[in-house]
């Protein structure tokens, strides 16, 4: 279910709500933990009840060989469970997305035939095995392991962030569960995440989805092979540009109001990204949680920067590759990871060669980093929009067609569109306004302490019921939102 959907909102939520802070009002804070893994089941179930059965496999197996990995045993039998669990785990994310991918251009190579399995690809796989992948080697490295089956559970599938992240570290959530299966709650908790939500499904509900409805008749046509204006694709690259912005950013913000209205705190993913100056600084701001994974778990074991400059930048570049093709199993998300690859190790390049760039930081010189790195940015969307490659091609191609100056969308969109480019580019992100940005760091404490919790007043309180309000009235159309197909 969608979190902007009438299931979730008028159904699903309000019952988790109320049976959570039911169990908490009697006391009975280990069976209300219970209860929330119990309904991150049913949510998942929602989606497919045999996928429900591999995410159940993948926690029992993974559970195991953290436990394993971070034992008594003998260095050798760790690192063998490590190893066969980050094994299993990639098996899983290989099988469901990238077999028939695999197998088919293997055939066009060699000659030979592929029957398409058509598997239908676990929702939210490459986020619970890649949380999986850092909880095992977490484990091995650290020597503590999750002790509670159940909590082990929760911090996987817990349903605010099992779909599409953030990919959370069990260091973060592990005091929480804790704490929350001991102690009440601070309630002022509740307000604040209602508010957060609220400004969440308001960017998703009225933002995203009315500029994805107005611009998916031009990806349509250019998928067709109809003809095409400068003008559409132009209108086309720049709505996606804000669409998956807001998209993105709406789902965040989603999650992260989901995780306090029951008392977790879960790390900031989005930092107005359209914001930086540099590919470097945009990667620090786009999926956060993404970016530190691949730092940690891909970038240094590949060598990091233990070497020669020419050996970080390979390991850069190849660490950037592989976070492109985690997004999906298609030439244009190979062709989208390799453009961010090579830009983000040119950046790199130009921080050791040509360092004096990065200290030219005049307004005039901003604003031209500033539109370099949209304009980049915005044509890579373009590969990673396309249901194909000829469709990003003829998009591309396009770019300077002549022909009449009509976009093919409604004036209204475009005005939305303008809105949300002045939001995204110069106005305070939505955590901002809500001060949840000292959570930038990749570990905090449990609970309350240094949330910076604003307490509910008339203003924040108006604010929030007019965006639900708006939010619910458009959810009788809700669009999936991006990320849930990764």
């Amino acid at each position: 279910m969608v979190f902007s959907s009438y299931v979730f909102l008028l159904a699903f939520l309000p019952a988790v709500l109320i049976g959570f802070y039911a169990l908490r009002a009697r006391r009975a804070y280990h069976a209300s933990v219970t209860f929330l893994l119990a309904a991150s089941f049913v949510f998942y179930a929602y989606w497919s009840l045999p996928h429900l059965a591999v995410l159940i496999a993948s926690i029992g197996a993974n559970y195991a060989l953290g436990r394993i990995a971070a034992g008594r045993r003998s260095k050798p039998v760790r690192r063998a469970a490590t190893a066969l669990g980050i094994a299993g785990n990639l098996s899983l994310i290989f099988i469901f997305k990238y077999l028939d991918f695999a197998g088919t251009n293997l055939a066009a190579v060699t000659g030979g035939q592929w029957t398409l399995l058509n598997f239908l690809l676990p929702i939210g796989i490459s986020f619970f095995t890649f949380q999986q992948i850092a909880y095992l080697v977490d484990c091995y490295t650290s020597g503590k392991a999750e002790r509670s089956a159940r909590d082990y559970a929760l911090f996987v599938s817990f349903f605010p962030q099992l779909i599409a992240g953030p990919i959370v570290h069990h260091s973060q959530t592990r005091p929480q569960f804790a704490a929350l299966a001991k102690a009440p709650l601070n309630l002022d908790m509740l307000p604040y995440g209602v508010l957060i939500f609220a400004m969440g499904l308001f960017k998703k509900a009225m933002i995203a989805d009315p500029i994805a409805r107005a611009i998916d008749p031009i990806y349509a046509a250019a998928a067709a092979g109809d003809p095409l204006t400068a003008a559409m694709v132009w209108t086309a690259m720049v709505g996606y540009t804000l669409q998956i912005y807001f998209d993105f950013s709406g789902y965040c913000d989603m999650a992260i109001g989901l995780g306090l209205m029951l008392g977790v705190r879960l790390p900031v993913n989005f930092n107005s990204p359209y914001k930086a100056k540099s590919i470097i600084e945009f990667w620090r701001r786009w999926h956060i949680t993404l970016s530190n994974f691949l730092r940690d778990y891909v970038y240094i074991p590949l060598g990091g920067n233990r070497g020669s400059q020419l050996f970080r930048l390979r390991n850069i570049f190849l660490t950037m590759l592989i976070g492109g093709i985690w997004h999906g199993a298609a030439w244009t998300f190979v062709i989208w990871g390799a453009l961010h690859a090579a830009m983000i190790t040119a950046n790199h390049a130009l921080r050791v060669w040509a360092p004096m760039l990065d200290r030219w930081d005049d307004t005039a010189t901003t604003v031209v980093k500033r539109m370099g790195l949209l304009a980049f940015v915005m044509l890579a969307w373009v590969f990673f929009r396309a249901d194909s490659l000829p469709t990003a091609m003829s998009i591309i191609a396009a770019l300077g067609a002549a022909g009449p100056a009509s976009v093919g969308v409604e004036p209204a969109a475009l005005a939305l569109m303008a809105v949300a480019a002045g939001l995204a580019l110069f106005a305070p992100n939505s955590l901002e306004i809500a001060g949840y940005t000292a959570n930038l760091q990749r570990r905090f404490p449990p609970q309350e302490k240094g949330l910076g919790v604003l307490r509910p007043t008339p203003l924040s309180a108006t604010a929030a019921a007019i965006m639900l309000a708006c939010g619910i009235f458009a959810a009788w159309r809700p669009a999936v939102f991006i990320y849930f197909n990764f």
